[in-house]
């Protein structure tokens, strides 16, 4: 069964998804991982310049994402792990530097097609999985079983992205999160291809005022009530 969890950034989506993997022992699948991924390898393993990364060689997305070198494992108990190489690169994925760089790769088609069918791989190994990211539902997995979008009030979106770059040691103030969330909104839902939209037939969670587990438990009721009909 496949589960996609869209929405737009710091609306809640990942944390989730990853919660509603393990109420329904499923696997969870960030799709972003692969494309920070990708960013961050190319920089370090391929020598990339920022300048370089928004026209990348092909054969060097595709060493990137090679079954050969790159591993995904998902784990209730220890989560998620990127594997290149056998290095465990995971704990790079979230530093800021990839979070400026990844934006200059995301909007390459070459890339996204790549991406894409990497994504497919995994979900055909895991068979159940909780698909979660921006396009999702809308495009990689048009067909998911059951689609969700979770969002929430620019004002909340902006304190959890600033709390969480906190935790990375980048402290922003709150209009500078507005700034930047406001920025990643625009940017994802007025790029050309893929573009950030509410999947055809998901259900749509607005989460501002909700807890995790409340969340959750509003998408486990759908669930259950989709298998009866």
């Amino acid at each position: 069964m496949i589960i996609t969890i869209d929405g737009p950034i710091a609306s809640g989506k990942s944390v989730v998804a990853r919660a509603l993997a393990d109420r329904l022992g499923f696997h969870y699948l960030p799709t972003g991982w692969f494309y920070r991924s990708v960013s961050y390898l190319l920089v370090t393993r391929c020598g990339y310049t920022l300048e370089r990364l928004s026209r990348p060689d092909e054969s060097d997305v595709a060493f990137c994402l090679d079954p050969k070198h790159l591993h995904y494992q998902y784990s209730s108990v220890t989560g998620g792990k990127v594997l290149f190489m056998g290095e465990d690169i995971t704990p790079f994925l979230k530093d800021y530097t990839v979070d400026q760089s990844v934006c200059l790769i995301s909007p390459v088609i070459m890339v996204r097609d790549l991406v894409s069918a990497t994504q497919h791989r995994f979900a055909r190994e895991f068979k159940n999985c909780v698909i979660e990211g921006r396009d999702s539902g809308s495009v990689v997995f048009a067909d998911a079983d059951c689609k969700f979008y979770i969002t929430a009030s620019l004002t909340v979106r902006a304190q959890r992205w600033q709390k969480d770059q906190l935790r990375r040691g980048h402290d922003f103030t709150l209009e500078q999160a507005q700034e930047q969330i406001t920025m990643r909104d625009t940017r994802d839902k007025e790029r050309d291809y893929c573009p950030l939209v509410i999947p055809e037939g998901a259900y749509v969670i607005e989460g501002s005022n909700l807890t995790v587990d409340q969340t959750v438990t509003a998408m486990l009721l759908i669930l259950d009530t989709e298998k009866k009909n």
